[in-house]
């Protein structure tokens, strides 16, 4: 049986304030639940952006675990999103260049519901192969909403059957129906979702239970045999109620992790699954559930593995920044027009063909070295770098993402343009000699200073509004204590 080698989440570290949200547009859309906080993706980071952040997260973690050739076993790469980029290009691609995934990865896009990061675990469970499952959404929802207080922005990844598991696959359903809770057209931005009693009734506690029965049935238990429970559900009370259904009556309701982050979507059942994990002890099951144009089961048993699963989910829900800023949502997401100043009225032009002879370095953020004297370039060139001149010499591929620097010169920018003030940049060095000039990103970009430690976070670079094309490229951030690290 195959099952989870490693299980990683990713969450933008801005936390919108509930409570700021309604009194930003509670005037005019008069809200209910205001405590808590949903996460909030900064202005470069998109699924695509998440999914990388989460699936480095996940190759580290297997690798810290003893399988150091997580990254080059790997031959199946899904993505799984209901907030594509593109609808062309492949999305996955992109991940899969910017993780550096062996050239044989079979790669693929899924969406359509948000049970589809559910639906692409199920499928990898069931297949033989070594496989990454990377999952994120930025569902986006009408201003004043409900909706847009319920759902988040956040990434998963799940690496199956790459070495010793941390849960094993007992077995799985999925049923579909053309049961349509929430549609969104593919020229509109925003969701529409229907009737929550409908939904809750006809929907959830019909579907879900079923799916569980099946699910039971094809792994040989009954509901008592299960110790935990996850079921993303952004309707209060049907998780529980559902539960109750299908009997699961000493099962352990998994934190919804309403208050904490929000529902991340096509996400949210595993990163709910990270959660729990930290609680689980060897030998206990847990079943998976997420509903969306039918239900997908999954019923999972702790290892002995387990035991040492890292508390990594809490530490990155614990990892926030508040915000009460209401506006950065919809100017950060494209739905507000704002005066941007003579500096923000440029186009963004993309040669393609130098993009891709280039791949390699802008996406998978691979220098070179040389052999003798071990300095390290960037970009990566033929030529080496030495006191005496420069000199033909074989250069080694050298991959820069996971090496992280340090900040030499810092500059926080209020004249230049930038979709989140100030334009924060400066050079960095790398170990092995290595300088380049670098974006400084996230909430607190602007506290960097030179001596101070950084490491690299995949993200966009430039947004052409007029085609929707965006480039990605590595920026620095603040690197974590080591007391935090460890």
């Amino acid at each position: 049986m195959t099952g989870i080698t490693a299980l990683a989440i990713h969450l933008p570290r801005l936390r919108l304030q509930r409570a700021a949200m309604a009194a930003a547009m509670g005037w005019l859309c008069p809200r209910g639940e205001t405590r808590g906080a949903r996460t909030l993706a900064d202005w470069d980071e998109d699924p695509i952006t998440m999914a990388v952040a989460a699936a480095r997260a996940c190759l580290a973690q297997a690798e810290r675990n003893g399988v150091p050739e997580a990254r080059t076993a790997v031959r199946a790469l899904t993505f799984a999103t209901t907030t594509p980029v593109f609808a062309e290009p492949q999305q996955a691609a992109l991940v899969h260049a910017a993780l550096r995934l062996p050239e044989a990865t079979r790669t693929q896009d899924v969406g359509g519901t948000m049970r589809c990061g559910l639906l692409a675990l199920h499928a990898a469970l069931e297949s033989s192969e070594p496989a990454l499952l990377t999952a994120a959404d930025m569902p986006l929802n009408t201003p004043g909403g409900t909706a847009e207080m319920r759902y988040a922005d956040g990434g998963v990844s799940a690496l199956v059957g790459c070495g010793p598991d941390l849960l094993t696959y007992r077995g799985g359903a999925s049923l579909s129906a053309p049961f349509i809770e929430r549609y969104r057209a593919p020229d509109r931005p925003l969701a529409t979702d229907w009737e929550e009693r409908w939904v809750r009734e006809e929907g959830f506690l019909d579907l879900v239970p079923r799916a569980i029965a099946e699910a039971l049935g094809k792994a040989q238990l009954s509901a008592a045999d299960v110790d935990h429970f996850v079921l993303p559900c952004v309707i209060p009370g049907a998780a529980k109620a559902v539960a109750q259904a299908a009997g699961l009556s000493r099962a352990k309701l998994a934190q919804p992790l309403d208050l904490e982050c929000g529902d991340t979507g096509a996400a949210h059942a595993l990163v709910m699954l990270a959660r729990a994990m930290e609680d689980m002890r060897p030998g206990e099951r847990v079943l998976v559930a997420q509903f969306g144009q039918g239900a997908t089961a999954l019923v999972l048993e702790a290892t002995d593995a387990i035991s040492a699963f890292p508390a990594a989910a809490s530490a990155v829900l614990a990892d926030g920044i508040a915000e009460a800023n209401y506006l950065k949502l919809p100017i950060f997401r494209g739905l507000m027009p704002w005066e941007r100043g003579l500096r923000g009225r440029f186009p963004v032009n993309e040669a393609l063909t130098t993009a891709y002879r280039n791949a390699e370095a802008l996406l998978g953020f691979v220098g070179s070295r040389s052999p003798e004297t071990g300095q390290v370039q960037f970009p990566p060139s033929r030529l080496a770098v030495a006191e005496t001149g420069l000199f033909a010499e074989t250069q080694q591929p050298w991959p820069l993402a996971d090496l992280g620097g340090t900040v030499a010169t810092a500059t926080a920018d209020r004249l230049a343009f930038s979709r989140s003030p100030p334009n924060c940049y400066g050079l960095v060095d790398i170990p092995g000699g290595a300088r380049l000039m670098m974006d400084f990103t996230d909430p607190d970009a602007e506290r960097l200073s030179p001596g101070d430690a950084v490491r690299f976070v995949f993200r966009i670079k430039d947004l052409d509004e007029r085609t929707g094309f965006r480039r990605y490229f590595w920026k620095a951030v603040a690197a974590p204590a080591p007391s935090a690290a460890a």
